[in-house]
Parts: structure tokens; sequence; C-alpha cells
């Protein structure tokens, strides 16, 4: 399993650095993961079905340093 950590800002717009493209949002903080969740599973399901690999995820300090304006939470979301 793999940990991918979800950006989720102050109006609970969901990014997956990741994953380009993979985009959510949610209207609370709540649903704001599980729409991340739903979000990455679609983009993955989509990725494997095309032959893809999966990138390795990018540790949280990185991630940090990039997208350190306007972030409510760091979440990690995990795929099979």
């Amino acid at each position: 399993m793999k940990k991918y950590i979800a950006v989720i800002d102050k109006d609970f717009g969901v990014i997956f650095p990741d994953f380009d493209g993979c985009v959510s949002v949610g209207k609370d903080l709540n649903d704001a993961i599980n729409m991340a969740q739903e979000a990455l599973e679609f983009h993955v399901k989509g990725m494997r079905e095309d032959g893809e690999e999966l990138p390795e995820p990018t540790a949280l300090k990185q991630i940090y340093k990039k997208y350190h304006d306007n972030v409510f939470k760091y979440q990690p979301i995990y795929i099979k």
C-alpha cells in the first residue's frame, strides 16, 4: 500500500503533487478528504488501465517546501 499526500487549501480544493491533473474539491474538510480519496482512486485506475506505473510517493517534507502557502491540511491518502 502506498501513501500519497493530498494538499487541501482553505477553500477545500485538493491537489496531489504526485499526480498531474488529479484534483478535487469538497464543501468542507471531511467532504474534501472523501472526494480526494475518490479522485485518486479514479486517477490510479485509469493509469493502471493504460499500463502506467504509479510514481513513488513524495515525502511530506518535500511537499511542504513546495506547497506551504494557503494550505489548510496535508492529508495522507492510501492506495492499494
